[in-house]
């Protein structure tokens, strides 16, 4: 009789390690460190394009007006998108990630009849940029990380005119703030050609 509640026993506890261990894996796999992360952000001023648009020759020179320079549409406010971002980041240590961030920006422009004042056309331009980034992550808890980190890479795109232009980026965020576990809001303040000013957003880790 001892010897058959010893097999019923084991018998019982086998079943019950088959039927536990779906739950042990899955807590193991949930107790792993995240190894990458994927972030989507809006915002930041476009300092390359800013540049690009204002700069301007002085024309001081005495020069002859006719009717076209009276007569030529008249531009309106410049408008634009502002750095919208996508990045894939590998999470390399708990101090240190190395992430490759693509932004795009849209510039548009409308012109109107100097005599109708209705609008007559409207003129676009466009950056991509391609920044490979390392992060610093100094503070480093459970919900929040705070990090610093430098980029060097570069853009591509054309201006209003059709020009096309390859330059190439700098970007330094001083300062950013991730605060979630697998999903996740970020903030960062940066300086640099890509933008300059804030830019925020989601992510999530796997």
């Amino acid at each position: 009789m001892e010897g058959t509640n010893t097999d019923k026993t084991m018998k019982k506890t086998f079943i019950l390690l088959l039927t536990l261990m779906p739950i042990l894996v899955h807590a193991q796999e949930d107790a792993k460190p995240w190894k990458y992360q994927m972030r989507f952000g809006w915002g930041g001023y476009p300092v390359t394009e800013s540049v690009g648009y204002t700069w301007s020759w002085c024309d001081c020179g005495p020069r002859d007006v006719n009717l076209q320079d009276i007569y030529w549409d008249n531009e309106g406010p410049l408008y634009t998108t502002g750095a919208i971002s996508a990045e894939f980041a590998w999470l390399y240590k708990d101090w240190f990630t190395f992430a490759l961030t693509t932004a795009a920006n849209i510039t548009w422009q409308n012109s109107f009849d100097a005599v109708t004042g209705l609008r007559s056309g409207t003129q676009t331009g466009g950056m991509l940029y391609i920044v490979p980034e390392c992060r610093f992550n100094w503070v480093r808890r459970d919900l929040v990380k705070m990090y610093s980190s430098v980029g060097i890479g570069g853009l591509i795109g054309k201006d209003m005119d059709n020009d096309m232009a390859i330059l190439p980026v700098f970007q330094v965020n001083p300062v950013g703030i991730e605060i979630g576990r697998k999903v996740f809001g970020f903030c960062e303040i940066g300086i640099g050609m890509m933008y300059t000013g804030a830019m925020a957003g989601v992510g999530f880790r796997f």
